[in-house]
């Protein structure tokens, strides 16, 4: 060969490009395929909480006390609400407060439970044993042992809460209510 003169190459024979053409469709296919392989869990993991029901606070009643420990016609009994499960997306925490409630057996012996949360704003009410009377410190609304409004901006009672008595123990289902408004909507 001569210096300075550029080296001829032979041109490719069908063979070789078909060959090339082949590898390359091969490696994008198998290349794809594994993608495909390794994006589908990961889809799914991403996409789990699209379309369901992911943020669960306790649905099922929650048990709460000994039936026994109630005496009909005494003050109400405040008891915290601890669910077993609650899920949130991708996470499941054991033994978590979901409220609280305020508990009482009736004279003729039925089992009532009020939220302790203020229909008003959302303040904790304590129960006053000397004027048998629910308070709100935050903004005044009062309620009698029932729960019925009695003074203040609440626009209604305090929320009752489904309750239950099964072998023995009270089971309460916690519902949180939308504030300031004179209906209960559960929200």
């Amino acid at each position: 060969m001569m210096r300075g003169m550029p080296e001829q190459s032979s041109p490719p024979s069908d063979g070789g490009a078909s060959r090339r053409g082949f590898l390359k469709t091969a490696t994008v296919l198998i290349g794809g395929a594994i993608g495909a392989v390794l994006a589908i869990p990961i889809v799914r993991f991403v996409a789990y909480p699209v379309g369901r029901k992911v943020v669960r606070s306790a649905g099922e009643p929650i048990d709460a006390m000994a039936a026994s420990a109630l005496t009909p016609g005494a003050p109400p009994v405040r008891v915290e609400l601890v669910a077993k499960n609650v899920r949130d997306a991708w996470t499941v925490a054991s033994d978590v407060t979901v409220g609280a409630a305020w508990v009482s057996k009736t004279k003729d012996g039925k089992v009532v439970a009020l939220s302790s949360v203020c229909p008003h704003l959302g303040c904790a009410v304590a129960f006053n044993a000397d004027k048998k009377a629910f308070k709100c410190p935050c903004h005044k609304s009062e309620f009698d042992a029932g729960g019925k409004r009695l003074a203040g901006p609440a626009k209604r009672g305090l929320d009752p809460l489904p309750v239950e008595v099964k072998n023995g123990r009270v089971l309460i289902t916690q519902v949180r209510y939308r504030t300031d408004t004179p209906d209960r909507e559960p929200v």
